[in-house]
């Protein structure tokens, strides 16, 4: 077995262990950061094939060589990320946070609404009574008026931001990855970019993975207790599986158009109208 520091590996094979030091030089030890944030442990060379295959990363004191390292190699992968990527990444766990916000700011202006009249609730579907709270038109003192009045203008204000970022992140992805947009919509897109930590990523990932994303907590669980894991990740927001009774099976055909997708926008960089008709027909033919 091999025990991996920041700064040394140590072969552990019958009881006896021997320690390879990395180098010193800054710029190899970034790129040796990398190839094991990548998995890639073939720079470890003849010591890999004497104590591996098995291999644990070590936590180590953090002195200040390491943390100028660490900085330096926090800007490399900074640097990795095209600006447009980061763009959409921020973006779309922005537009995340501003739904958990609206969904919270709705809640109290409802609460704060029945106090004024509490049976209207029962009276109306939940649009609908959200459309009457809006209008504020009952009759109250002044200063509650004023109040809700503010609550209300503040509401519409982070409702019309989030509308906003949604355009942005749109515009931003028919631009930059036009095939993934297409088949998976902006918002769908911009989280397996999320979540796959860049386009590379998840260009690079198989269809099966893809169908997963998002899925982390299931798939732990589904280990640990040796049940059957899950069939969809966060690709059941695509209305191709989420509409349907056979989730496993479109989630399947959906994930293998998103990862070619993913890969034309990577390797290409251009819109591909064929393969974004054909998989769009593939889609209602499914539908039928």
């Amino acid at each position: 077995m091999i025990e991996i520091y920041w700064n040394r590996a140590i072969g552990i094979k019958d009881g006896k262990s021997e320690i390879l030091k990395f180098p010193e030089n800054e710029e190899k030890l970034i790129e040796i950061f990398q190839n094991l944030r990548n998995g890639d442990f073939s720079f470890l060379g003849e010591f890999l094939n004497e104590y591996g295959p098995d291999i644990e990363l070590k936590t180590s004191i953090m002195d200040d060589k390491f943390q100028k390292i660490l900085i330096n190699y926090g800007k490399y992968l900074l640097n990795s990320f095209d600006k447009s990527e980061l763009k959409i990444m921020e973006s779309v766990k922005f537009y995340h946070s501003l739904e958990k916000i609206i969904n919270d700011y709705k809640n109290h202006l409802q609460d704060w609404y029945e106090v004024f009249d509490p049976y209207s609730k029962f009276l109306y579907q939940e649009d609908k009574y959200l459309k009457k709270i809006l209008e504020n038109d009952l009759n109250m003192e002044d200063n509650d008026k004023n109040i809700i009045s503010e609550m209300i203008k503040i509401y519409k204000n982070l409702e019309s931001l989030k509308k906003g970022i949604e355009n942005y992140i749109e515009t931003v992805m028919k631009i930059k990855y036009p095939n993934l947009e297409s088949i998976a919509g902006p918002i769908l897109g911009a989280e397996l970019i999320l979540l796959s930590n860049g386009i590379k990523n998840l260009a690079n990932s198989p269809a099966g993975r893809i169908q997963i994303l998002g899925a982390g907590k299931a798939f732990y669980i589904s280990r640990k207790k040796n049940v059957p894991g899950p069939k969809h990740g966060i690709i059941f927001k695509h209305p191709f599986v989420h509409s349907s009774k056979e989730r496993g099976k479109r989630a399947r055909i959906l994930a293998g158009k998103i990862a070619i997708a993913a890969r034309i926008d990577y390797y290409r960089g251009s819109e591909n109208k064929d393969f974004i008709e054909k998989a769009k027909k593939n889609f209602s033919k499914t539908i039928k």
